[in-house]
């Protein structure tokens, strides 16, 4: 009986854990895409991103794309997309150039309250993408 309320337990905890951080492509969009974004808005975007994500913890750098919508971005793993192999892995590269917001921490700033310094470029972005063509995750950027 012990057994099973703990396996139940576990059961649940995994549930539970999947419905607060959600799958994959919401976390991505989660952590990287803000339709519009100031250079102002890194503090309030990223303390957004650490409270759900990295609770009592200050995220040393997160890059935001932005300036579009989620299609455009969904596109790059389709058709607006080419293959792109860096470190021996194969991502998306887009063909067009996107806005990206990049937050860097303030060197003093490794607990909460946490203060971020804005830095903003326009460049190809490199993503990976699940098998449904979604993006799950943000590489980086190319000039």
């Amino acid at each position: 009986m012990k057994a099973i309320f703990s396996l139940l337990f576990l059961v649940l905890a995994i549930t539970c854990t999947v419905i607060v951080q959600g799958t994959p492509y919401q976390k991505f969009k989660d952590q990287h895409y803000q339709y519009s974004m100031a250079k102002r808005d890194c503090d309030t975007s990223m303390n957004r991103v650490n409270n759900r994500y990295f609770p009592n913890q200050c995220k040393p750098v997160n890059s935001f794309i932005t300036g579009t919508d989620m299609d455009g971005i969904k596109a790059v793993c389709d058709r607006a997309g080419v293959p792109y192999s860096k470190d021996g892995k194969v991502h998306r590269k887009s063909t067009q150039r996107f806005r990206v917001m990049t937050c860097r921490r303030n060197w003093d700033s490794e607990q909460p309250p946490c203060e971020y310094r804005a830095y903003e470029n326009f460049g190809f972005i490199v993503i990976d993408c699940n098998w449904e063509k979604l993006p799950v995750h943000y590489e980086t950027i190319i000039y």
